[in-house]
């Protein structure tokens, strides 16, 4: 299954022990295969220099943890909604899950055959079936 997830489930998996690690270290050991994006990856590293100590050590956390992922092209429009321009990227790229902490994003419900779902819920397909 192709997965992309959001910047907050990489930011969470990066800074703090717990549920998004735990997906993140599971999905490299199944057949699941992780999507991301540019836009991810510069959103990662804005976040963890400004909101964040020792950022040095987290940029090349992330920067190892992303490179396990397929990059997929980002999508332009609209320009105004980075979400929405993930989402879109992610639907592109083929993903069938799309994971996401962000409360107004999971309120879009599926796009297209690709479901968007919580990090709970996304452990329940990927790792508990």
């Amino acid at each position: 299954m192709k997965v992309f997830f959001d910047t907050n489930v990489w930011l969470s998996a990066i800074v703090f022990p717990g549920l998004c690690a735990e997906l993140l270290a599971t999905l490299a050991e199944t057949e699941h295969e992780p999507l991301s994006s540019e836009l991810v990856r510069a959103e990662i590293h804005e976040v963890l220099r400004r909101k964040f100590p020792c950022p040095e050590e987290a940029l090349a956390l992330s920067d190892l943890l992303w490179a396990e992922a397929r990059c997929i092209n980002d999508m332009d429009v609209p320009a105004d909604d980075a979400d929405a321009r993930l989402v879109a990227a992610a639907v592109q790229g083929g993903a069938e899950l799309f994971v996401t902490g962000d409360q107004r994003v999971l309120a879009w419900g599926a796009q297209g055959d690709m479901r968007i779902v919580s990090p709970r819920e996304a452990w329940g397909v990927l790792v508990t079936t």
